[in-house]
């Protein structure tokens, strides 16, 4: 159990704001909504002397690091002084999903996730220090409110609110309001030695997930076929003042470093901060800009009257591909046939789904100088998407030495069961990637197929650097009977004219 005295202190809780989106449901990924200073129990002895913090944004998680100098000025001694920083979250229990409200069909995550938070260590001076956490509390109680701000078409204006909310009610029943969980606390903390008259360094790190707001039905996708600096804006938040807590409130030297080199910082518009805030996307100090870097410094630095930091930013490249979910959703090839258009018995068909990145296919022209691989599905079949290894995968060398796919189109035929009337219509399907030319006979027009170098030869940076191909949102009722690639152009090997593709996965939708 965490001390007493720990749990006596006074702290600024920040409230998560939720985007309502009118028509698009909104899943808010992180249950966390703040992540403060950590902070000592007040030691007016104790002068923050220096303080320094540094925040590293690293796709859906920020790195922080908090270096204090603490000069003990006094002649008393403080030995086990309980040292700790909250987690705040959404709801209790386990993680999980719910519904946020009915009106635009949004979800919250609640509860607790141990991934909310890593790699916690304290340091005093050259001594790692252990440490624990808590059990969870809440700290502040759930709330149900009329959702006001969505619900549309309501003149409101002389009118009893009581009385619309009544009206309301009457109408659509507990659909009208939003039920807000309770917030939950869980402390992880530590004891400082500091003696008298002395100085001591203080270095606190932890990564912890940044809240993040996506359309509800993308979460549910197996892959990211998305483009994530579009979809995805995060906000990362930062108090300063539970450090005030130290000495006279002052730090008499204070700076902070943001290190924005993975991440795109939000200078437009801002739908976090509402429509007509033209804020630069950080919040809270005026940082300077050298480059991705951002630096703040000050001298006497008030913490307890410092305003909350806030960065907001997208991310620059899409975040690591969950591969859990891709192989347990993998099609295995026993539910298809495949044909190609030549092959070469020493790099056959069967490498292309043989979960073996260091194989290929070789793929060759027909007599008609197509190239081309032909899937069948034994029966209709739900697809998510689609992933290519795009070359010869098996290590860099290989890789440049042989020629890979530069464009191609994809076709297929699909029948589509409606949503909304009981019966079933069939629809085929014509291009699915790249598009026809009207004016030039409905000549196809190949999808340009990335070529990058990927980052490494294991499954998670190939499948991170994998061109994906979308065939259906996630719920979609779309079953393929046929998939057909057409290889329009390729790229030369620096060594070797074959054309090589070393593993195709095919993700069946939703579960379906």
């Amino acid at each position: 159990m965490i001390r007493r005295g720990i749990l006596t202190l006074a702290m600024m809780l920040a409230s998560v704001m939720v985007v309502w989106a009118n028509g698009d449901p909104v899943a808010v990924r992180s249950a966390i909504t703040l992540s403060p200073t950590p902070v000592a129990i007040h030691v007016p002895e104790v002068q923050l002397a220096d303080e320094h913090v540094t925040f590293v944004p690293r796709g859906l998680y920020t790195e922080v690091v908090v270096r204090y100098l603490l000069h003990n000025h006094s002649n008393r001694s403080f030995d086990s002084l309980p040292y700790g920083f909250p987690i705040d979250y959404w709801g209790s229990g386990e993680s999980e999903w719910v519904s946020l409200d009915d009106i635009t069909e949004s979800e919250q995550e609640v509860g607790w996730r141990d991934g909310y938070i890593r790699n916690v260590s304290f340091m005093l001076g050259d001594r790692q220090l252990q440490w624990q956490h808590s059990r969870d509390t809440i700290i502040a109680p759930a709330t149900s409110r009329v959702a006001w701000d969505i619900l549309i078409d309501i003149d409101t204006a002389g009118r009893d609110f009581k009385h619309i909310e009544d009206s309301l009610f009457a109408l659509y029943g507990d659909e009208i309001y939003i039920n807000t969980k309770a917030v939950s606390r869980r402390w992880y903390y530590t004891y400082l030695d500091i003696p008298a008259q002395s100085f001591a360094t203080l270095e606190v790190r932890y990564t912890v997930e940044t809240p993040l707001s996506e359309g509800a039905y993308y979460r549910r996708n197996h892959y990211y076929y998305y483009t994530p600096d579009y979809y995805w804006e995060l906000r990362f938040m930062y108090d300063f003042t539970p450090a005030a807590y130290w000495g006279d409130g002052h730090a008499d030297h204070f700076s902070v470093l943001l290190d924005a080199s993975n991440v795109r910082i939000v200078n437009a518009k801002s739908w976090l901060r509402g429509w007509n805030d033209y804020s630069r996307g950080i919040g809270g100090l005026p940082m300077k800009q050298e480059g991705d870097l951002w630096r703040y410094e000050a001298l006497r630095f008030d913490l307890a009257a410092a305003k909350p930091f806030t960065v907001e930013y997208r991310l620059k490249n899409r975040p690591q591909q969950p591969m859990d979910d891709i192989f347990n959703h993998r099609i295995d090839p026993s539910q298809f046939t495949v044909e190609v258009s030549g092959s070469d018995r020493k790099y056959p068909v069967a490498n292309l789904f043989d979960l073996n990145p260091s194989t290929a296919t070789v793929l060759r022209p027909d007599k008609n100088d197509s190239i081309y691989i032909t899937i069948r599905f034994k029966k209709p079949t739900c697809l998510e998407g689609i992933m290519f290894l795009n070359g010869y995968t098996k290590n860099a060398d290989t890789w440049h030495n042989n020629t890979r796919i530069d464009s191609m189109w994809i076709s297929a035929d699909y029948s589509s069961i409606h949503h909304f009337v009981p019966d079933t219509f069939y629809s085929k399907g014509e291009m699915v990637f790249g598009y026809r030319d009207r004016e030039k006979g409905n000549k196809p027009i190949a999808y340009k197929v990335p070529t990058k170098e990927p980052s490494g030869y294991s499954w998670q940076p190939l499948l991170d650097n994998a061109p994906s191909f979308n065939l259906g949102y996630p719920w979609s009722d779309d079953y393929f009977t046929e998939l057909h690639f057409c290889i329009t152009a390729t790229k030369q090997g620096l060594k070797y004219d074959d054309l090589c593709v070393s593993e195709i996965l095919l993700i069946r939708n939703n579960d379906k």
